[in-house]
């Protein structure tokens, strides 16, 4: 009688995740003193994620993202730039949908909250600089739309849209500001530990 035994040893992968990513887009920043201001936005996101199912479809997804706001605007007959400099922290949902066989393209949606700290307003014009210093913290809510591409088994590479707005206004030194109607276009990799 020959009795064999044979143990295979399979891979277990973590449930965490890392990525980051940039984007750019365009919002609405609704200023007390300065009045309704459309500008351009820049982004750096590094982020984490937990998975929780074994194929990675639905994730909960947190980090910081870097965040610039400019606009342009006339003070009185003096041309004026105002710059924004947010921290945010976001935490959300997102699950994804895999085409064909080997499911290597993905559809992403997601929605989620997120804390904003404005660490730097300054506004400044030909003839001086303005530190506002109206730093502060509000909140937001983010829902989000893209596509995914597998690159291995481990690492993905993605395009997709936020769009964002601010729930409550941040309120210091007699300025409140909140930004509405944010769209950014994002481009991002991820990857197991």
């Amino acid at each position: 009688m020959i009795v064999s035994f044979s143990f295979a040893q399979e891979d277990i992968k973590s449930k965490f995740g890392y990525g980051f990513g940039f984007g750019v887009g365009n919002g609405t920043l609704e200023n007390n003193q300065l009045g309704v201001l459309n500008g351009n936005i820049l982004s750096l996101r590094f982020n984490i994620d937990y998975s929780f199912t074994d194929k990675e479809n639905t994730k909960l997804i947190s980090g910081i993202e870097f965040l610039d706001f400019n606009a342009n605007f006339y003070n009185g007959l003096n041309q004026s730039k105002l710059k924004n400099e947010y921290l945010q922290v976001p935490l959300k949902i997102s699950h994804r949908v895999g085409f064909g066989t080997e499911e290597k393209l993905n559809i992403l949606v997601g929605a989620g909250m997120y804390a904003n700290f404005l660490m730097r307003s300054k506004i400044s014009s030909l003839e001086d600089k303005t530190n506002t210093k109206s730093g502060g913290v509000n909140f937001g809510y983010s829902v989000s739309f893209g596509m995914e591409y597998n690159l291995t088994s481990d690492t993905s590479i993605g395009v997709y849209s936020d769009v964002m707005s601010e729930i409550n206004e941040i309120k210091n030194n007699g300025f409140e500001q909140k930004q509405t109607e944010i769209l950014l276009l994002n481009i991002g990799i991820s990857t197991r530990f």
